[in-house]
């Protein structure tokens, strides 16, 4: 410490000295001394709540602007589906963009919201790094795919879900950004709490390499599953032949017991017998 440091310190001591000091003086005098310190009163609970929904419900509203950015939607061929096809799907991107949990929703905690920005973000960075990986692959292996021609429709097609999935990334990381901003103005439990979630939530993203219905819960690996195949499990004959297929492709930890498939397929309206009473014995 220099001389001027030590005389600053010293002053500051002596002001504070000062103030103990005279503490028993009148109450004007207090009064006067106190005007120089800068005191934050604490804030009552029904305004915190008031700040903390309006901070929280901003966010929400904001993601759901980006909904209509997201490129990936109707890109799953529906040509004579049937009728459950399209529960399904509903489950699947409701499982898959997460927007739907903030539709209608009236009240959101800090770390409600905060792990839900970080699923997100941890999806996105995912599907980036994924389609990276993929277009890299492809060009060290440009002579395997020298034969695949698009049309002039196709082609123009691909360009379009690209453009889009970049304005829906850039939107996403730029709302990221200002929501984690954005929490570090708010009380402490509430920064803390919506930090904590997003962190856990990031953290969850998928290893490279792991397949689209690898993403999330085991329930959206089967949706996922239904979908790209839908045209072999409505062939089947049985929930429980469906429940062996599944088993088969995803593993029977994902899959769990037969009990699980039939509520998916109650939830879902798929049907393989005709509902009916049974024909008597003879």
């Amino acid at each position: 410490m220099n001389a001027k440091s030590e005389s600053i310190a010293v002053n500051a001591a002596g002001a504070v000295s000062a103030c103990a000091g005279g503490a028993k003086g009148s109450k004007v005098d207090v009064d006067a001394r106190l005007k120089c310190v800068e005191s934050n009163a604490i804030q009552p609970e029904d305004y915190a709540s008031e700040r903390r929904d309006k901070w929280l419900n901003r966010l929400a509203r904001e993601f759901l602007m980006l909904d209509g950015l997201f490129p990936f939607k109707d890109f799953v061929p529906k040509n004579d589906c049937p009728q459950w096809f399209g529960r399904v799907e509903e489950e699947y991107f409701s499982a898959l963009c997460r927007g739907a949990d903030l539709k209608g929703a009236k009240k959101f905690t800090p770390t409600g919201l905060g792990g839900f920005f970080g699923y997100q973000c941890a999806y996105a960075v995912w599907m980036v790094e994924s389609l990276d990986a993929k277009i890299e692959s492809e060009s060290r292996n440009a002579e395997k795919y020298k034969d695949v021609a698009l049309t002039e429709e196709q082609f123009q097609e691909a360009v379009k879900i690209f453009q889009r999935f970049n304005d829906w990334y850039g939107a996403l990381r730029r709302l990221a950004g200002r929501a984690l901003k954005s929490c570090v103005y708010q009380p402490y439990e509430d920064m803390s709490e919506f930090m904590a979630a997003y962190s856990r939530a990031f953290s969850r993203k998928p290893k490279l390499g792991a397949g689209m219905g690898d993403f999330g819960s085991s329930n959206f690996g089967i949706y996922h599953f239904m979908l790209w195949h839908w045209r072999a499990v409505d062939q089947l004959d049985s929930v429980r032949a469906l429940h062996d297929l599944l088993r088969r492709s995803m593993g029977e930890y994902r899959v769990g017991d037969l009990r699980r498939i039939e509520k998916i397929c109650q939830r879902i309206g798929l049907h393989y017998r005709k509902p009916g009473r049974p024909k008597a014995s003879k």
